[in-house]
C-alpha cells in the first residue's frame, strides 16, 4: 500500500491522480483517498488548503471513483475466444448452414403499383440486407472466415439492388418531384447528392477486402448513409402523396417496376440472384 507521502510527492511533481495511481499500482480513487483521507466520490468536504493542494482536481472527483470501463471487444484475446466459440457451437454452425440472405417475397408484387409504395418496399428490402450485414461480426469484432464471406455476399446483394433502384429513381421519381412540389428542385438535388455519396461508399466497399478494417468502416458508413437517405425519401413521399394525383403515382410506379425488370442482370461472384 503506497504511503500518503509517496502519493503527495508525485502530485507535487506535477502528476494528477490517474498518473500517480498508475505509477504506484493503485486505482486513481485509492490514490486520492490515501492523499486526502476522503472518498473520491465527493462524499467528504475539503478544507481550503486541501482544495489548493497540488494535483487536486478542480472539478468533481466522481470520475476517480468510477473510472470508465474498458471495452474488451477490441482485444485480440476476445476475438480469439469469439472465433473458437463460433466454431464449437453446434447451434451456430447449424444456423450458418441454413443461412439465406435474400429478402423474402417478390420485389414488386402484382398488387403493389403506386410509386411510393413500390419504392418503400424496395427500401425495406435493402434495409433488411443492411441489418444482416450489421449483425454479422466483421474482422474488427472477431468475425470468422464464414462471417466475412457472408458479409461480402451481403454487400454484393445490396449492390445488386441499388444498381437498379437508384437509376429508376433518378429517371422517374425525381423528375416528378421537381414538377409536383414547389421545393422539388431543392429536394431532388439533395436526394441525388445523397445517392451519389452512398454509391461512392458502396463502390469503395466492394473494392475492400472483407478481412480489413476498411471494409468494416465502409460498411458502417454505408448503413448510416442509406438510413438517412431512406428517412429523407420517406418525408418526400409524404409530400408527393399530397401533391401528385393517385393515377400519376400509379403510372410512375409501373414505370419503375418495368425499369427494374428490363435492367440487365450482372451476377456478382458471391451474391445470389432472386
Amino acid at each position: 500500500m503506497p504511503s500518503r507521502s509517496q502519493v503527495q510527492r508525485l502530485l507535487a511533481d506535477g502528476l494528477d491522480y490517474e498518473e500517480a495511481g498508475h505509477r504506484l499500482g493503485v486505482p486513481a480513487g485509492q490514490a486520492f483517498l490515501i492523499a486526502t483521507g476522503l472518498p473520491a466520490d465527493g462524499g467528504g468536504t475539503l478544507t481550503a488548503a486541501e482544495q489548493h493542494r497540488a494535483g487536486m482536481p478542480q472539478e468533481s472527483t466522481q470520475h476517480l471513483a468510477d473510472p470508465p470501463a474498458e471495452n474488451p471487444t477490441g482485444k485480440d484475446g476476445t476475438r480469439r475466444w469469439l472465433r473458437r466459440r463460433a466454431v464449437t457451437d453446434r447451434w451456430m454452425r447449424q444456423a450458418a448452414e441454413q443461412w439465406d440472405a435474400r429478402p423474402k417475397g417478390d420485389r414488386a408484387p402484382g398488387d403493389v403499383h403506386e410509386l411510393t409504395a413500390v419504392l418503400t418496399r424496395d427500401h425495406d428490402r435493402v434495409t433488411h440486407l443492411l441489418k444482416q450485414l450489421k449483425a454479422l461480426p466483421g474482422m474488427t469484432k472477431g468475425g470468422t472466415g464464414p462471417n466475412l464471406a457472408r458479409r461480402e455476399s451481403l454487400v454484393a446483394l445490396i449492390a445488386q439492388a441499388l444498381e437498379s433502384h437508384e437509376p429508376a429513381e433518378q429517371r422517374h421519381l425525381w423528375p416528378a418531384v421537381r414538377d409536383a412540389l414547389d421545393t422539388g428542385d431543392r429536394l431532388a438535388d439533395r436526394a441525388v447528392e445523397q445517392e451519389t455519396e452512398g454509391m461512392s461508399t458502396l463502390t469503395a466497399l466492394r473494392g475492400a477486402s472483407p478481412d480489413s478494417e476498411e471494409f468494416d468502416e465502409l460498411a458502417e458508413r454505408l448503413e448510416s448513409q442509406v438510413r438517412r437517405h431512406v428517412a429523407f425519401e420517406d418525408a418526400v413521399f409524404t409530400l408527393l402523396r399530397e401533391n401528385l394525383p393517385q393515377e400519376d403515382r400509379e403510372r410512375l410506379g409501373a414505370e419503375v417496376v418495368e425499369a427494374w425488370q428490363s435492367a440487365p442482370t450482372v451476377p456478382h461472384p458471391h451474391g445470389r440472384q432472386d
